[in-house]
């Protein structure tokens, strides 16, 4: 079978930790490897957005750095979520460079969940902050959002490393999974036990999707991380370069990817 692109990127969700996409993003460049297509969930579609926008790696951090991520977080009063994303969406729109898919230099899918179909939904055309703002809200916390008449949530849900996406069209698919086994102890509270639940689920259902990557980076040195460690960002994408370059200095694929005809 002919692939239509040599590299693909997926990039999984992971809260905060979407600050180590932009590190393994970074090593990626330092080795010469550019994609031709991006996938990405939730914090993963974020970074692959801006990705595929054509802002460097470095660029992104400091586009992201400088938000007052905080300010994001609104109370939703609607009942149909605790918190709502509309300060996001704006962010989105005054920071990314184009406003559709059709305008990125790289394709992009971006995963979501269909939640009244229930059915994984990826987006490839059309607005792009409405379909990252749904990819984004998880399931609870925040609101889904209406597209077309139907109502989309956290593309983690069913695909938190959306490799599946890509691995038809790409010649080489390389995964980067910011959202490695949750450890520590069990907490008896309403919170901890909604977030270890969700995790677990998000954990079990990239199993399938990291078997169809030839390369796998999976940031386990950012475990002790949690989904909203705002606090910790830069350090989490500095240990995500150099943990990322020691992965793709071993892996016998790398040098194939690189030198291999496009």
């Amino acid at each position: 079978m002919s692939q239509k692109y040599h590299v693909g990127i997926a990039l999984s969700g992971g809260g905060v930790r979407g600050f180590a996409h932009i590190g393994a993003l970074r090593a990626l460049e330092d080795m010469g490897i550019v994609p031709q297509a991006l996938a990405g969930v939730s914090a993963g579609s974020v970074v692959a957005a801006f990705y595929a926008a054509g802002l460097k790696a470095d660029e992104i951090y400091r586009t992201m750095n400088d938000a007052d991520l905080k300010s994001f977080i609104q109370v939703d009063l609607s009942g149909a979520g605790f918190f709502k994303l509309d300060r996001f969406s704006k962010f989105l729109e005054q920071s990314l460079p184009v406003t559709t898919f059709d305008e990125l230099k790289t394709p992009l899918f971006v995963g979501t969940t269909n939640i009244s179909r229930q059915e994984a939904t990826v987006f490839t055309k059309g607005e792009l902050v409405p379909c990252i703002k749904a990819s984004c809200s998880i399931p609870v916390v925040f609101r889904p959002v209406l597209i077309d008449g139907d109502y989309y949530a956290d593309g983690g849900i069913m695909h938190n490393l959306p490799a599946g996406y890509l691995r038809p069209m790409c010649r080489y698919v390389i995964g980067i999974n910011v959202s490695p086994s949750l450890i520590g102890e069990v907490k008896l509270d309403l919170r901890s036990l909604a977030y270890r639940s969700y995790k677990i689920m998000t954990q079990r259902n990239v199993l399938e999707d990291k078997q169809l990557c030839d390369v796998l980076i999976d940031l386990k040195a950012i475990q002790g991380y949690g989904t909203f460690a705002l606090t910790q960002r830069e350090r989490i994408a500095r240990m995500s370069y150099f943990e990322t370059m020691k992965i793709l200095k071993n892996h016998p694929l790398i040098n194939n990817i690189i030198h291999a005809d496009k």
